[in-house]
């Protein structure tokens, strides 16, 4: 892969893996618009690793009161139970763990699905446009919400967690359609406010990513032909990432990711348009 497609495209990824227009959806129709084929598996979770080192470097603090919590209540393992209920930050590492029950189950159960989706790039477009209808959905609620309006974290209980969870795992399944996009909404639909319907979206990316890391680095025989392009990738996403992270937060917290609807829609018809032409 030449330099300067890495580059091209691990700036998308920094930029398209927080702001809800799918990433993976981004990085199929770029490939296929310049000439790659087939998708480079290994490539693209490179460079999703280097935006979820911009998610633990965006939310550090939270993750760091997570395993100060856990390192805590694994001291003391006879009182889990009192940890669970009386400690919000174990109590969200818990409802992390549990919320990546659904998500293994669906990506394992549709994984060869998954596979066929992933290489049609009618079926990408088809997945950008459910995104369109899901940030629709999402700018709508948000817009008749108050300002801090719904529920924190520490109000989170294990069924907002199986819920978002599960969405994680459709998005997962299907490229095109935005795990961000997807987890936020799932968050705002069971009743929680923006801010934590976004964190909690990301504390479940990083195991959901590392997962697709090993797997990707068991399932590929092609190692050398990627591995320095995506070194340089994730470097790239990750700084570019940073940034739009930042942005998303200020963008949700004004409620105006709906807008995103009309990107999605639009390249969803284009990828189809390209496919089929």
């Amino acid at each position: 892969m030449p330099l300067y497609l890495a580059l091209i495209l691990a700036i998308f990824q920094g930029v398209a893996e927080f702001l809800p227009i799918s990433s993976s959806g981004h990085l199929r129709i770029l490939e296929a618009v310049s000439g790659i084929g087939e998708p480079q598996m290994l490539f693209d979770v490179m460079l999703h690793l280097g935006t979820l080192v911009a998610v633990i470097w965006v939310y550090r603090e939270l993750l760091g009161r997570m395993l100060h919590a856990v390192i805590a209540a694994l001291r003391a393992p006879s009182r889990l139970g009192a940890s669970y209920r009386e400690a919000p930050d174990f109590r969200l590492f818990v409802l992390t763990c549990l919320g990546m029950v659904p998500t293994t189950l669906i990506a394992l159960a549709l994984a060869a699905v998954s596979r066929e989706w992933t290489r049609s790039l009618v079926l990408v477009g088809c997945g950008l446009l459910i995104t369109s209808v899901l940030l629709t959905v999402l700018g709508r609620l948000l817009g008749r919400r108050a300002p801090g309006e719904g529920r924190d974290l520490a109000a989170m209980t294990w069924r907002d967690a199986l819920i978002i969870g599960t969405f994680q795992g459709g998005s997962a399944a299907f490229r095109g359609v935005s795990r961000s996009g997807s987890t936020i909404t799932a968050g705002v639909l069971v009743g929680l406010r923006q801010d934590a319907a976004a964190a909690f979206s990301f504390m479940l990316s990083i195991p959901a990513i590392l997962g697709a890391l090993v797997l990707a680095l068991k399932d590929t025989h092609e190692v050398g032909d990627v591995l320095v392009p995506g070194i340089i990738g994730a470097v790239v996403a990750a700084a570019v990432g940073i940034v739009a992270l930042k942005l998303l937060l200020k963008m949700l917290g004004r409620g105006r990711l709906g807008l995103f609807a009309i990107w999605t829609a639009a390249v969803g018809t284009f990828a189809i348009i390209w496919a089929l032409r």
